[in-house]
Order: structure tokens, then sequence, then C-alpha cells
């Protein structure tokens, strides 16, 4: 269910996105206000871009959405306060947190909004080691960082 409120975000993100474009250059009068004018094909070519929104939108939350294991020796519970204290200085506060994992959001409303509301990053417990899931991006940038404060604390 969530795969299919991400795509439907996504659908809308991209025309809202192009719309916001196509507009922008009818101000500026580098188009003119014609649909006719602006696209080939005219009114038929809005369905194929919707088609397209469509397809790219059905993939791209498979694409942008990963999980990352970082090796870490010892209990999750042990790193806990270290995990806290690095996604504070990035930026998130707990959201929710349990005995294996712990949840983050970010902490200001622009942040927020860039992404989509798409900003939870939930680190957990794993086999021998810590798991990061959340925002491809995101995931990358935190589980490296979070891998060297790790080894630094051993």
């Amino acid at each position: 269910m969530k795969y299919i409120i991400r795509s439907i975000k996504y659908f809308f993100y991209f025309a809202l996105l192009t719309s916001a474009i196509v507009y922008a250059l009818v101000l500026i009068g580098a188009v003119e206000g014609n649909i006719e004018s602006i696209f080939r094909g005219g009114y038929d070519a809005l369905w194929k871009m919707a088609a397209f929104f469509a397809a790219v939108a059905a993939v791209y939350p498979a694409l942008s959405f990963i999980r990352r294991d970082i090796p870490a020796a010892g209990e999750f519970s042990a790193h806990k306060e270290v995990i806290k204290e690095y996604m504070r200085g990035r930026g998130y506060v707990v959201e929710n947190e349990s005995d294996d994992s712990i949840s983050f959001r970010m902490k200001g409303i622009a942040g927020r909004l860039t992404k989509l509301y798409e900003d939870r990053i939930v680190i957990s417990s794993g086999c021998g080691a810590i798991l990061v899931d959340g925002l491809r991006k995101d995931v990358i940038r935190i589980a490296a960082g979070l891998e060297a404060r790790l080894e630094a604390q051993e």
C-alpha cells in the first residue's frame, strides 16, 4: 500500500512540476499560452505526458528507497545513543523507538516538504549489522557517516 501511495504522490509531483515550468514559460513570454502551440499534438500530448509520468512514478519508488547494512559489533542497544546523537546532528528527531529500531523524521517543515514528506529514516538491528532504511540519497549519506562514527567508537 505504501508503494502505491508513493507512486501516486510522485505522479502528482511530476505533473505539478511540469505545469509550473510550462506556466513560467508562458509568463515570461517564451511560449504562447495555447496548448496547441506549446506541445506538438496539442491536447493529445497531455495524455502521452500523463502516461509517461505514470510509468516513471510506478518505477520511481522502487529505485529511490533502499536498505543499507552497516557492520556493527555488539548489541543494538549499545549503539543507540551514538545513533541518536548522529541523527540529531543531521537535523533528524526521534519519531518512534523500540528495543530493536528507531524511526527518525526531519526536524523542519522545509526539509520534509522538499522530500514530499518521505523523510523517514528507520535504523534497526540485524544479524551482526545495523540496517538503515529510507530514501536512497539520505540512506547512503547517513550509512557512510554512521559507519565511520561507529568505527571510531570501537
